[in-house]
């Protein structure tokens, strides 16, 4: 290692452990770094933290392409500062699972730019589909980063299925808004860094449904046979009979959770589907009313743009997801960069003017589409907020009187 010869005499150990006293390091420090980065990197960060590597610890991020050839930056601190820092030389790929259109348009490309790393993006139809394949080996499936809704975050954690986040390589978690900085699921962002967020309704066709509808109840009217669809989602499809019935979209309780089957059993002759596809439902013209997320309701409009969309009255689900990097990642440093790269103000500004999703930066609000931050079923006010609920991490036991009557229900 150029600049770092071992004294004459001195075994190696023996160097190491003068370095690791220097640099105020742990033995166990220097070896959770090496299983997350990698011998090599780790000894670089080792080097940086001694002074001896010949770059500053608070050296400002890669501009331009990949960190040149034979040079290591690396960080000397997890402290998230206001100025960024340097980053270890990322890998030249990186696997990235996530929901189809679900990113801004040129986010992808934008990144291999800036990087040089080649990007696979693969996209996953429901959340079935995504979390039986990162939980195939336990680690991932072989990708580096993916999209889970927050509510799975725990269970990730203790079945080690995500990696503990190296926050020093992700310096823009700054521009995240207060309440998103150690959110319940997930506090101190150590496993998660928040992406998107949003509420659930549903849409409607003003053509052919006439009237400024308010309630939860409009999706169990008869006139409306085979012309609406559900989400093809477990907890959002039970979360709406919840709150028809007066109910927690939360609730455990078995005698609970058979009423909301009965009621969502007199809605099913109903239905045209359960659909992974509400927004070509409404702007194809196969439904004129459809239970959605807002940020669909979004991407409805650039087609139809007289769609219609409410918050019912009753209450509703407000929920979010997350991106994290997965426990086998074959890539965690171009990873991380990732997720770095999306928290920035002017790309994550994109992504939302892109899909209609909001975003927790405070960075990217003022580069925001008026039409969406202005409007309150997308960007509730605190007080409207304030009505909505999140739909809390369910324990095996209790997700499995969900996932016993959602099997029955589609049976």
């Amino acid at each position: 290692m150029t600049g770092n010869r071992q004294p004459s005499g001195q075994t190696f150990d023996e160097v190491l452990t003068r370095q690791l006293r220097e640099a105020g390091w742990s033995r166990r420090e220097f070896l959770a770094r090496g299983a997350a980065f990698g011998a090599a990197t780790a000894l670089t960060q080792l080097l940086v933290a001694c002074g001896q590597a010949g770059g500053s610890p608070s050296a400002g991020p890669a501009t331009g392409g990949p960190t040149p050839a034979g040079t290591q930056a690396a960080i000397a601190t997890p402290e998230i500062t206001a100025a960024p820092t340097a980053v270890p030389p990322p890998e030249k790929e990186l696997f990235v699972y996530n929901w189809d259109e679900y990113i801004g348009e040129d986010t992808v490309k934008k990144f291999e730019d800036k990087y040089g790393i080649k990007v696979t993006y693969d996209n996953f139809p429901d959340e079935p589909t995504q979390i039986g394949k990162i939980q195939s080996d336990g680690k991932g499936g072989g990708y580096d980063v993916t999209y889970p809704a927050s509510t799975w975050i725990p269970q990730f954690i203790a079945d080690g299925t995500i990696r503990k986040l190296d926050q020093s390589l992700i310096p823009n978690l700054k521009n995240l808004s207060a309440a998103w900085q150690s959110p319940g699921y997930d506090a101190g962002n150590q496993y998660s860094v928040p992406n998107y967020w949003w509420t659930t309704g549903y849409a409607w066709n003003p053509a052919k449904i006439k009237g400024d509808l308010t309630s939860w109840a409009e999706l169990w009217k008869p006139e409306h046979k085979g012309k609406m669809y559900m989400l093809d989602d477990q907890r959002e499809v039970f979360a709406a009979g919840a709150f028809r019935l007066g109910l927690s979209p939360n609730t455990t309780s078995a005698a609970e959770l058979d009423q909301i089957l009965q009621l969502l059993e007199e809605q099913k002759p109903l239905l045209r589907d359960y659909s992974t596809d509400d927004i070509a439902g409404i702007t194809g013209g196969d439904v004129d009313i459809s239970h959605c997320w807002s940020g669909d309701w979004v991407q409805m409009t650039y087609d139809a743009p007289e769609t219609k969309y409410v918050i019912p009255s009753e209450g509703a689900v407000r929920g979010n997801d997350v991106m994290v990097v997965l426990a086998g990642a074959p890539h965690p440093i171009a990873a991380h960069l990732w997720i770095d790269f999306n928290l920035d103000g002017d790309i994550s500004a994109a992504n939302t003017n892109y899909i209609g999703y909001m975003g927790p930066n405070d960075a990217a609000l003022p580069k925001l589409e008026s039409y969406i931050v202005d409007d309150p079923r997308l960007n509730p006010p605190p007080e409207e907020l304030a009505k909505l609920t999140e739909l809390s991490y369910l324990q095996p036991a209790d997700q499995a009187l969900y996932t016993d009557r959602w099997t029955a229900l589609k049976a």
